[in-house]
């Protein structure tokens, strides 16, 4: 896939900050990638100790959705549920997923480290987002 451009990502950004003054925004995005990529959800949750608990799982799942949402305005459809096979894929192939995602993905790169709390939400969400790139 191509890369995604900044503008996109941008774009994207600015709209899900304007989304944020709705009350329900959060939860409303958080349910649509879980539902939208359940083993995404699932494999981001089994690393709640190393994200600080379910608040970091819920921050991780939500900048996920960003993400999703930035392939999908790029691709111009909706994209493909990422399961096990996806994130299985992603893992294997690299060793440092967030050099990776820069090397195919830079927006998406520099939006994940711009946003990440810490290594494990960085790498989460790098690995996500590869397994997005080849979904």
């Amino acid at each position: 896939m191509s890369a995604i451009p900044e503008a996109v990502v941008a774009a994207v950004v600015a709209d899900v900050s304007a989304r944020m003054a709705e009350p329900a925004y959060a939860q409303l995005a958080i349910g649509e990638v879980v539902s939208s990529h359940p083993a995404a959800g699932q494999y981001i949750g089994a690393h709640a100790d190393t994200l600080g608990g379910g608040e970091g799982v819920m921050q991780t799942v939500f900048h996920a959705h960003v993400i999703d949402e930035c392939f999908t305005r790029h691709r111009g459809r909706a994209t493909r549920a990422v399961g096990f096979r996806e994130l299985d894929a992603a893992v294997r192939a690299t060793l440092d997923p967030a050099a990776t995602l820069s090397a195919r993905q830079p927006a998406i790169a520099s939006y994940v480290a711009s946003n990440a709390e810490g290594a494990a939400q960085l790498r989460l969400l790098a690995l996500f987002a590869l397994a997005l790139d080849r979904a």
